[in-house]
């Protein structure tokens, strides 16, 4: 969401006043963007299913231009989680999947679990999502939420939930220090 600052200029969602127009006639911050989710924050989730999105979080939300998120459901090491992506980084992972056969038993499914339940969930003048309900019970979500990034997005755990799989993995990584060893880390990184 982008607002009038009190200087005239344009303001996103973290307050930063966007900069100078750059030659393919897009907008940037003054700052360098940053279209990455990075760290783990912990907030607490409000009576009517609020919560405040990390400040990291919604600067990198406006570096994006971006005022919403899509939330769904998600499985991760056997526990139940939500996942969040800004609306541009989903509407991509649509346009990749309508290239797909409709019959795909495994998109299919996909689409029953993954997408059947997905929000597009706008943040508020106070930097604030509403998860619906329906999503805070598959997640278990109670009070303290856990924001933990991942490449494009991020995901929303109960507090206590991503403690046991954090640790889980910590101990998996102690047992096999080369447990990493294998993932292929060439990706195409174009934005």
């Amino acid at each position: 969401m982008i607002i009038t600052g009190h200087s005239g200029s344009k303001v996103g969602l973290g307050g930063k006043e966007w900069g100078k127009m750059v030659s393919s006639g897009s907008k940037i911050p003054s700052q360098q963007r940053n279209y990455s989710f990075r760290g783990t924050f912990t907030h607490a989730l409000d009576d009517k299913g609020r919560i405040s999105l990390p400040a990291a979080f919604r600067d990198t939300l406006d570096s994006r231009r971006q005022a919403s998120l899509v939330v769904t459901n998600f499985i991760s090491q056997g526990a139940r989680c939500l996942e969040a992506y800004p609306v541009d980084v989903w509407e991509e992972l649509e346009a990749k999947l309508l290239r797909k056969s409709r019959f795909d038993p495994k998109l299919k499914q996909l689409e029953n679990f993954y997408f059947s339940r997905a929000c597009e969930c706008s943040v508020d003048g106070n930097g604030r999502i509403k998860i619906p309900t329906h999503l805070i019970q598959y997640a278990g979500i109670t009070k303290q939420v856990v924001f933990a990034s991942v490449l494009d997005g991020f995901r929303i755990w109960d507090e206590r939930v991503f403690e046991l799989v954090f640790r889980e993995a910590e101990q998996a990584l102690l047992e096999n220090p080369e447990l990493f060893a294998n993932i292929d880390l060439e990706r195409d990184l174009k934005r």
